[in-house]
């Protein structure tokens, strides 16, 4: 049995173990369950997990950064990403007067589809009483999907409506539905709603590998098998493959408990891109994070070469900096210290886990993605 096979196995097995603590942390958001869920998110690898696979330990000193590196302040922006546009292209309809209000089904937590002049379409995540779903994070893991140069989280800014907006935006059908929902739930002084407004993709469907759903057990034992060094990647799979694995990084980085809950992996109609969405339920201030997302990295070898340099680059500094422009409607701070100085902690993880790997398989059968 290769041991691309054992791997996912063991994947199976361990996910399997930790999924209902995922489920319980959904469900409370880092609240009751936090300091339960602080200790089993910095906890030692778990003996499931492949040997050949070396952790050193979390308290080890970061990876020294070079003098050229650590004077960056803030990183060049990206020109392309997997949307239609550039980010300015997309957002700069969403500046509209709001015409239609939506309830978006599924979830504890309240998401609007709103319709703006010109027919532009944005999910708003509201400021609200449900701490599952905070939307400074959606806008934070955009910017900090930028900063990497990743490109897949869909673009995001601040807006501020009025309740009464949003309630007469709704069909006569469902607006004392909608109106209850608002009242009750969102966090709105002197009638003002403000949260985040992403780009609405026109359409979206469970990403498949061979298959099989790429967040079902079986789906990702699959991917857990290719994205070993010994693996032979099948050339149609590649790029998906990549996908899946820059995303497993970026989901340690913000610490995102969500994304293999169930129905949260989701893509082009095509196949052939994995969307990074919904990551409210991110940026905990714990400095390993969840199980639920340490679990796929440590059976994941292979990895982009362009994001973990660009990995090596995030520092205190300039994650402030990014996190914390252009917050008009009421939003800023995005994020307080304590969880940015986590994200910087799990990114020291990151690279030490990818630093072992290259130093037992070499830089090239590691950083074998872009």
């Amino acid at each position: 049995m290769r041991r691309g096979t054992v791997v996912a196995l063991e994947l199976i097995v361990a996910l399997g173990a930790v999924g209902g603590v995922g489920v319980a942390v959904s469900a409370l958001a880092h609240g009751a369950l936090g300091e339960a869920e602080a200790v089993a998110a910095t906890a030692p690898r778990p003996r499931s997990l492949p040997m050949r696979v070396r952790l050193r330990p979390p308290e080890r000193p970061a990876p020294a950064v070079p003098a050229a590196v650590a004077a960056v302040v803030t990183p060049a922006p990206m020109t392309a990403t997997v949307f239609p546009g550039t980010d300015e292209e997309l957002l700069a309809p969403l500046t509209g007067a709001l015409r239609k209000t939506k309830v978006n089904r599924g979830g504890t937590s309240l998401s609007l589809r709103v319709e703006l002049d010109g027919g532009a379409r944005a999910a708003f995540k509201p400021l609200q009483i449900h701490p599952q779903s905070d939307p400074r994070r959606e806008l934070a893991a955009y910017r900090v999907d930028r900063m990497l140069h990743i490109g897949h989280v869909p673009p995001a800014r601040s807006a501020v409506f009025t309740s009464d907006e949003l309630v007469h935006g709704a069909p006569w059908s469902t607006r004392d539905y909608v109106e209850r929902r608002i009242d009750d739930e969102t966090i709105a002084p002197g009638g003002l709603v403000r949260g985040v407004e992403s780009w609405w993709i026109p359409e979206i469907v469970d990403v498949k590998l061979e298959g099989k759903r790429i967040d079902d057990l079986d789906g990702m034992a699959l991917w857990a098998s290719y994205l070993q060094v010994d693996s032979d990647l099948p050339p149609k799979l590649r790029g998906l493959l990549a996908q899946i694995s820059t995303c497993v990084v970026f989901d340690v980085l913000i610490d995102n408990a969500d994304r293999w809950s169930g129905s949260n992996a989701k893509g082009s109609p095509d196949g052939k891109t994995l969307y990074f969405m919904d990551n409210t339920l991110a940026f905990s201030p714990f400095t390993l994070g969840h199980n639920s997302n340490l679990h796929p990295l440590h059976h994941v070898q292979v990895f982009s070469r362009d994001l973990i340099g660009r990995l090596r680059t995030l520092t205190p500094e300039n994650l402030t900096v990014t996190l914390g422009q252009g917050d008009d409607s009421g939003l800023a701070p995005l994020l307080k210290p304590d969880e940015i100085h986590a994200i910087v902690a799990r990114r020291d993880h990151v690279v030490r886990y990818v630093d072992d790997l290259i130093a037992e398989f070499g830089e090239d059968a590691v950083l074998a993605f872009p």
